[in-house]
């Protein structure tokens, strides 16, 4: 059984951004098309790794584990025994039927803690306060992933929202390392991904 323990989850995903930063500073030192395919497969992993993280945070806090800076989660049930138990509590505590953990976006974070975490419990606001974020990564990873219309259409919403338009030619990957956004926009998911399990987890 993994050690409940919130610094578990956060370390593990500290040090694997600190390899994504390593690959894309290294970025540079290839040609340009083979930057956007490796962009795209460290925004797929980042983000995939991303939900682990916060995944195995909400696990630990179902038990009572408290928090890096010492307090304790505000649980509206009693702390499971394992982090076994915990998936399990997330799964049916509270509901007519059992339901599916997706931590991918905030409504999805919200729906899956509603019954085992207060609303104003830390994990929660530190999730609901980087929503924009979040969702954008989502909405990334997903073209990268699929190439069907709703995916294409939430990209097409982060296009917009960074060139101003609509446009069709911006990959993800294009967008990832694009020159308009300093820093590029690989290197600050990076830098927010760590920042938002650092919050979940208050250490």
């Amino acid at each position: 059984m993994p050690a409940q323990n919130v610094a578990v989850p956060h370390g593990n995903f500290e040090d694997r951004c600190t390899r994504h930063d390593f690959v894309v500073n290294g970025l540079t030192k290839i040609e340009p098309r083979l930057q956007k395919l490796l962009a795209e497969l460290v925004m797929m992993r980042l983000f995939d790794e991303f939900q682990e993280a916060i995944a195995g945070i909400a696990m630990r806090l179902a038990c009572g584990t408290p928090y890096g800076d010492g307090t304790s989660p505000k649980l509206l049930t009693t702390p499971a025994g394992s982090t076994a138990g915990a998936r399990i509590l997330y799964e049916t505590f509270g509901r007519p039927k059992k339901a599916t953990l997706r931590w991918s976006k905030v409504t999805f974070i919200n729906e899956t803690i509603k019954y085992v975490l207060d609303a104003n419990d830390p994990f929660g606001l530190a999730c609901n306060a980087n929503s924009l974020a979040i969702s954008e990564m989502q909405a990334i990873r997903n073209r990268i992933a699929h190439s069907n219309a709703g995916s294409r259409k939430a990209f097409g919403v982060v296009v917009k929202r960074y060139y101003g338009a609509s446009l069709n030619h911006v990959t993800p990957g294009l967008l990832l390392l694009s020159p308009k956004q300093s820093p590029a926009l690989l290197s600050r998911y990076i830098t927010t991904c760590r920042v938002i399990v650092k919050a979940c987890a208050r250490t």
